[in-house]
């Protein structure tokens, strides 16, 4: 037997060139028996590796590679391979302390493998690195043999340089003084040869120097590949070596992938198994979610209880749902809002234990989709939190769980095209600033190849040689990994030590991260509990607690009734800014098209709004036949109790279970399978097999051969696109949720969603839509204003939104804070008197304070607040240097403040853009009479014209939003605003290639054919200008109501500071 002993893969971080998958392929074809894996610091591959190993029929070795210091020797290169679960559990704990400091000794190394047992007998250990001298060596080589005894090898290898042999017969006469076996280990980084150009640019942008800078670490040549025994032999003249290859190969015997699940402990009572509690308090919190339901939903309910415990407790899940359970009830003890979504919101038991929040009955919702006998892996289980009290629920769960049970999942974050053109522009030695550009002139995530943006590229360097070479160099590197990151909130949770599965290290910010991902995590048998930050739940939170703080009561969110009026009314025309998941201008044009009418609209509208329907061609066909265009048909009669809520289309993940189960007579475990197999596997013979198990099964129903091959082509092309019904079904309440709140408690709501920013919207937006409402919006102001946005009401009752003085640039929560406390203990009675009272404070934020309107009640001219913050404070640093005195000067007189010109309206607007990011009018104000010299109307005025004339017209405003999504085919949407409203504007691949550096700016002047549906508008752009080269700056009155116009020529002093 034979195999590569010392392999680095691209999971050693810019240090293998290739993925574990053509290893072992190219490994398989040389005739290799088994391959080891040893990666750099990490087993990062080892689940991977087990895999593609399984496939290809050979051994797989799991390994790492360790750079250790020692006393007589600047580094040894020594790797550790795992000969049994013990050596396994050996190399996690050294990975694991490893990634505690920045280097490791080789004593330290034996310490930390010393807090379990002794590697000796469970792990190989080889030396590969040859010190500067024999002496070194002999030394390292000692001490090593003295640790490890005969589990060390001396590893020999030939590099291909002209010295390789001489060197090798040093290190072969090392080892047979010290009695240590040798083997061949050669030092591979890539599969094949072709592979050397990305390995040597991956090592430069690794050392951080050009491809023109010479390096000790650079490859100085394609030799790093994987070998045959035959070619080895030839080099290398040791048979012994090769010998001792296959021995070691022998010796190396673990299997990582486990056969059961390692759930998390749960509190159990003595003398009670964690099945029979979970079914004790499913019965008792049952009538709490079914007392008020129907007969026969409850009976249904009860009847999905009983097999759903049956399978949990045969799957050895129980403890699972009970550790969910108890995170969920301590958050909500806490007050902090949760919410279960995904597929566990298919579980009745989820939903009666209160993770999930959506009746799994009413909403037609199949357990088997989330977990059932048949099914491998470990169940999904996601619950949003509010984000902003989500850390308390974190380290709750490590307190209770232990810091050794508890880490967060992985994420390998891999080379997308700007990372990809970044990094290989710095290595082709472009100075930074065209770095930066050429990153820019690419999106930041995109399925299509570098070389679509070749266009781009040539914009920023031109069409210079050196462009091919970049494009080259960055696809090159394209999908493979760059560096470990932090999954957004996949929490491992096991009743054993991590460490004894999977090595532990610390991210950036100091969390713990296991070394494997979600899928990897999943096959080790380990759970995974997704604990995810929802910013649309805090902004619930929040509005629920300003109506309670100023109301008295607060309404319970959780259960409203699903039919108010005033919310459906809200949801179909549109007024949706700031709603949950329906805000986007192509959400808001599907609302007018869909007008939903009761909540399961709602579940449609959220799934039918998602890349998988848009692009498997759902929509369309769903919203004609809901507008009467189109009869609603169904491949077969059986087929309509199962597609009649979606009019005959096939949208949800659960309708082609029910489709498998009722219409081909499958199982609903075999249906699951089958949904899974179809949606993700496009091998032939696989599909074969299932079309054929299909066909044959409704056939045995009685269903003809055509009608049910005409059903599977069906369902085979919709099943790769369709939703999860139970995921569209907890994120449709809280659509609801947040439509109702805007509806009913505007001011609040909007409060809250401008304190959280949980949409897609800039702050100038979210202030026009509250003005929209009817909902005025205060300044910062430092007399009443706090460290969030509040609400009050004015003399006439009316209630308003007042804003933080935290919105003021440069005003930390700190300053804010000062602010506050020295304000409650006495109101400030001057500009003078707050800066004398506030002396930590620096001069430069006072002065924005001041400059941003928020010191108007003290003094109403910004421009002289301003002033006097800078004459006080430098009065107040001059007494502070100077010694007592009797005649000391006051911090301000009257002559200290000359006559000051006040701020003009576009200052004031440029400073309110500047210091808060939005001006208490809309900028286009000051344009109107402008524009309407120029026939430009209001896009107010435009939506109420008839879009079935496909009229001509042209619109002005400021760009809020760009979008350019995959669905689109090149469409560019963008959305402009007035002072008015906001219309999505839609831009042809055309117009958007001919326009391409206008449409960069941030204030565009658009032309048009006018299209709509219902009060929904938009124009489809056939011209495009900037705003700034055909009107100059207005200087007249912020109403077009009187006041002068004058127009000037140059940039003008507020669309130049918008974003």
């Amino acid at each position: 037997m034979f195999g590569s002993l010392h392999t680095r893969s691209h999971f050693s971080f810019l240090d293998g060139a290739s993925c574990v998958e053509t290893l072992v392929e190219v490994a398989a074809g040389l005739g290799h028996h088994a391959l080891a894996i040893t990666d750099v610091n990490g087993v990062y591959a080892a689940v991977r590796h087990q895999r593609a190993c399984r496939r290809a029929g050979i051994k797989p070795l799991i390994g790492i590679d360790l750079k250790l210091t020692h006393a007589s020797a600047s580094a040894l290169d020594i790797s550790v391979l795992a000969c049994n679960a013990e050596g396994y559990r050996a190399i996690c704990r050294l990975s694991s302390r490893l990634h505690e400091s920045t280097s490791m000794t080789l004593q330290q190394m034996q310490q930390a493998d010393a807090l379990g047992h002794v590697i000796s007998g469970d792990c190989v250990v080889i030396l590969h690195t040859l010190s500067a001298t024999p002496q070194d060596t002999a030394a390292a080589l000692a001490d090593l043999r003295q640790m490890y005894g005969q589990s060390l090898y001396a590893g020999i290898a030939h590099d291909g340089r002209p010295w390789a042999l001489r060197r090798m017969r040093a290190m072969v006469c090392l080892a047979r003084e010290q009695q240590v076996p040798i083997v061949v280990a050669q030092d591979v980084r890539y599969a094949r040869r072709d592979d050397y150009a990305v390995h040597d640019l991956m090592v430069c942008i690794r050392e951080g120097i050009t491809i023109h800078d010479p390096h000790p670490l650079r490859p100085v040549h394609d030799r790093h590949c994987l070998r045959s025994q035959a070619e080895l032999r030839e080099l290398i003249p040791y048979p012994e070596a090769f010998d001792n290859v296959e021995h070691i190969i022998a010796q190396c015997s673990f299997d990582l992938l486990p056969e059961h699940i390692t759930p998390p402990s749960a509190r159990v009572p003595d003398g009670v198994t964690s099945g029979e509690l979970l079914r004790t308090m499913c019965t008792a919190m049952f009538d709490r979610r079914y007392g008020r339901s129907l007969p026969q939903t409850r009976a249904r309910a009860q009847q999905l209880l009983e097999h759903e415990l049956g399978v949990i407790a045969q799957l050895e899940l129980s403890d699972f749902f009970l550790v969910v359970h108890e995170v969920v009830q301590h958050a909500r003890q806490r007050g902090i809002r949760c919410s279960g979504r995904g597929s566990a919101a298919n579980s009745v038991v989820a939903y009666v234990l209160g993770i999930t929040g959506v009746c799994p009955v009413e909403h037609h919702l199949l357990f088997e989709r989330f977990l059932h006998r048949g099914r491998k892996g470990t169940p999904d289980i996601d619950v949003d939190f509010d984000s902003e009290r989500r850390g308390e629920v974190l380290m709750w769960m490590e307190e209770r769980f232990g810091l050794q049970q508890t880490a967060m999942t992985a994420t390998i974050i891999t080379y997308r095209i700007r990372m990809a053109i970044r990094d290989a522009a710095k290595a082709l030695g472009w100075p930074e600033e065209t770095v930066r550009a050429l990153s820019k002139s690419v999106p930041g995530y995109t399925n299509n190849s570098v070389e679509t943006y070749r266009h781009e590229l040539a914009g920023v360097v031109g069409n210079v040689p050196m462009l091919e070479i970049l494009i080259r160099a960055a696809s090159l590197l394209l999908d493979h990994p760059r560096h470990l990151g932090q999954h957004s909130g996949g929490m491992v949770l096991s009743s054993k030590p991590l460490e004894m599965l999977t090595p532990v290290q610390r991210s950036a910010n100091g969390v713990a991260v296991v070394q494997f991902d979600k899928d990897d995590v999943e096959a080790m048998g380990l759970v995974k509990f997704d604990v995810l930050g929802l910013r649309m739940l805090a902004c619930i939170s929040e509005c629920l607690e300003l109506i309670q703080r100023h109301t008295g009561t607060a309404p319970d969110v959780d259960d409203l009734p699903l039919d108010d009026a005033q919310t459906f009314e809200t949801i179909r025309s549109g007024r949706t800014l700031g709603v949950f998941q329906i805000e986007s201008q192509g959400q808001i044009h599907l609302l007018a098209k869909h007008q939903p009418e009761r909540f399961s609209d709602l579940v449609t509208e959220v799934a039918l709004f998602r890349p998988g329907p848009l692009q498997g061609g759902m929509v369309h066909p769903y919203i004609a036949r809901r507008r009467g265009q189109q009869p609603v048909t169904y491949p077969h009669p059986d087929l309509e109790p199962i597609l009649a809520d979606t009019l005959g289309i096939v949208l949800f993940q659960e309708q082609v279970l029910e489709i498998a189960h009722h219409f081909a007579g499958m199982t609903l475990e075999d249906a699951d399978d089958f949904r899974s197999l179809v949606s993700k596997n496009r091998n032939r013979d696989l599909m074969a097999s299932m079309r054929d198990r299909f066909v044959q099964g409704a056939c045995r129903r009685g269903v003809d051969l055509a009608s049910a091959e005409k059903v599977y082509e069906m369902v085979s092309h919709f099943v790769g696109y369709g939703f999860c019904r139970s995921h569209a079904a907890a994120f449709a309440k809280i659509v609801y949720q947040s439509a109702w709140l805007k509806t009913h408690h505007t001011a609040a709501y909007m409060a809250a969603f401008m304190q959280h920013r949980p949409g897609m919207y800039n702050l100038m937006t979210l202030e026009e839509e509250c003005r929209r409402w009817n909902v005025p919006v205060y300044l910062c102001d430092v007399m009443c204003s706090g460290l969030r946005y509040d609400i009050e009401y004015d003399a006439a009752g009316r209630v308003a939104i007042r804003k933080p003085l935290t919105a003021i640039r440069s005003v930390s929560e700190s300053v804010a804070r000062q602010i506050v406390w020295e304000r409650a203990r006495a109101p400030f009675i001057s500009v003078e008197d707050l800066v004398q009272r506030l002396p930590d404070v620096p001069r430069d934020t006072l002065e924005c304070i001041a400059i941003a309107g928020a010191m108007q009640a003290l003094e109403p001219d910004a421009r002289r607040a301003a002033w006097i913050v800078g004459v006080v404070r430098q009065r107040m640093s001059a007494a502070a240097s100077a010694e007592e005195t009797l005649f000391a000067l006051p911090a301000l007189h009257a002559d200290d403040v000359p006559p000051l010109p006040p701020l003009r309206a576009q200052e004031r607007l440029a400073y309110d853009y500047i210091m808060q990011g939005a001006a208490r009018v809309h900028p286009m104000t000051l344009y109107r009479r402008s524009m309407m010299s120029l026939e430009i109307r209001t896009i107010e005025t435009i939506s109420r014209l008839s879009p079935d004339a496909r009229l001509q017209v042209t619109v002005a405003g400021i760009v809020i939003l760009r979008q350019a999504p995959p669905t689109a085919r090149g469409m560019l949407f963008i959305t402009l605003e007035d002072e008015s409203g906001f219309l999505q504007c839609a831009v042809p691949p055309a117009v958007r290639e001919s326009f391409r550096q206008e449409l960069r700016s941030s204030a565009l002047i658009l032309r048009g054919t006018l299209h709509g549906i219902g009060s929904w508008r938009s124009i489809m752009v056939s011209d495009v200008r900037i705003l700034t080269r055909v009107i100059g700056g207005y200087h007249g009155h912020l109403s077009y109501a009187g006041g002068m116009d004058t127009l000037e020529v140059g940039q003008d002093p507020v669309l130049t500071v918008i974003p």
